[in-house]
C-alpha cells in the first residue's frame, strides 16, 4: 500500500491511481472506491497512471465496442417510451410498472401461440403463424402471415403471396420484388412500397411508393408520393378520415322522417297516373 500514516489514528492515506486523490482508509483496506472520481482500485496492486498520459489505439477500440447501445421501446399497457440498453432482456415500465419482455423470436414452423414483446419478431419463409396476436416492437415477414400482427415501430414484408392476416403498426415497408395481397385493411401512420401491393390501406401520414412501387387498391391517407417509375390504381381518398360501407350509404340516402320525403332528388310525377317515383339512385 503506498501513502504516509495520518494523523487518525489506525488509517492510512491512499492515492487513486487514476485520478491522484487521497483518502484516509484502513491498513487493511484490500479494495476501495476513489471518493472523488469514483473508480474501483487494489491499493496493493494497482499502478498509478499518469494524467496526460492516451490510451493505446487497442485501449480506445477496446472502449468503443464495449460502448452499450440504446433503443426506445413502448410499453403496450400506458404507450409510455423508455430507453434501454440494447442488451438488455427485460424492463419494467416506468409509469405503469408493467413488465416488458424484450426477446427477440424468430418463427420457421407452424407457429399459433401469442407473443408479446418489444424485441424483434422474425417470420421465416417457412413459417406460417395463425397466433391471434403477435405484438412486437418490429417485424421482419418473410412467410405466411394468417394471424394479427401489431407492431410499435417498423414491420418489413418481403413476401410473395396473400397475407390474410391483419398487418398495423407504426411504420410499414414493403421490400424489392415483393408481391403482396392484404386480404384485411392495413393501418399504419406511414407506408413506404417498393414492390407490387394490392390493398386497402388507412395510414395517418404518407403514403410513398418509389420508383420500383406498384399500388392497386383504396388509399385513405393525408398525403401519397408517387416516385419517377412507380404506380398507382385505384381510389384515393386524401386529407379525411376513411368512412365504412354503412357510413357512406347513410351520407349518400339520408333516411327520411316520418311524413317526410328524402330530399336527395328532386321529385318527378309520372304524366299517366300522377304517382311519385322513387328518388335517383335508391
Amino acid at each position: 500500500m503506498s501513502g504516509q500514516t495520518s494523523p487518525s489514528a489506525g488509517k492510512v492515506a491512499l492515492t487513486c491511481p487514476h485520478c491522484g486523490f487521497k483518502q484516509l482508509e484502513s491498513p487493511y483496506t484490500k479494495s476501495t472506491f476513489c471518493r472523488k472520481c469514483g473508480e474501483y482500485y487494489e491499493p496493493g496492486k494497482a499502478k498509478p497512471v499518469l494524467r496526460n498520459e492516451r490510451p493505446s489505439l487497442v485501449a480506445r477500440v477496446s472502449q468503443f465496442l464495449a460502448r452499450k447501445k440504446t433503443r426506445e421501446i413502448t410499453c403496450f399497457d400506458c404507450g409510455a417510451v423508455q430507453t434501454v440498453s440494447s442488451s438488455s432482456t427485460s424492463s419494467i415500465c416506468p409509469q405503469c410498472s408493467a413488465y416488458i419482455d424484450l426477446s427477440d423470436f424468430k418463427i420457421n414452423s407452424a407457429f399459433s401461440r401469442m407473443i408479446q414483446t418489444q424485441g424483434m419478431v422474425t417470420i421465416g419463409a417457412s413459417a406460417d403463424v395463425t397466433s391471434s396476436k403477435v405484438a412486437c416492437r418490429e417485424a421482419l415477414v418473410q412467410g405466411k402471415l394468417r394471424g394479427n400482427l401489431f407492431c410499435t415501430n417498423t414491420a418489413t414484408v418481403k413476401y410473395k403471396g396473400k397475407i390474410s392476416g391483419s398487418v398495423e403498426a407504426r411504420n410499414i415497408v414493403v421490400a424489392k420484388r415483393s408481391e403482396v395481397e392484404f386480404v384485411r385493411v392495413v393501418k399504419a401512420k406511414s407506408m413506404e412500397i417498393a414492390g407490387t401491393v394490392s390493398a386497402n390501406l388507412h395510414i395517418d401520414g404518407i403514403v410513398k411508393i418509389t420508383k420500383h412501387g406498384r399500388l392497386e387498391g383504396t388509399v385513405h391517407s393525408k398525403g401519397i408520393v408517387v416516385e419517377k417509375g412507380g404506380i398507382f390504381l385505384g381510389e384515393l381518398v386524401i386529407g379525411q378520415s376513411a368512412f365504412v360501407q354503412q357510413e357512406l350509404v347513410a351520407v349518400a340516402h339520408p333516411a327520411p322522417k316520418n311524413g317526410e320525403k328524402s330530399p336527395s332528388k328532386p321529385e318527378k310525377k309520372s304524366p299517366s297516373d300522377g304517382q311519385e317515383d322513387l328518388p335517383l339512385g335508391l
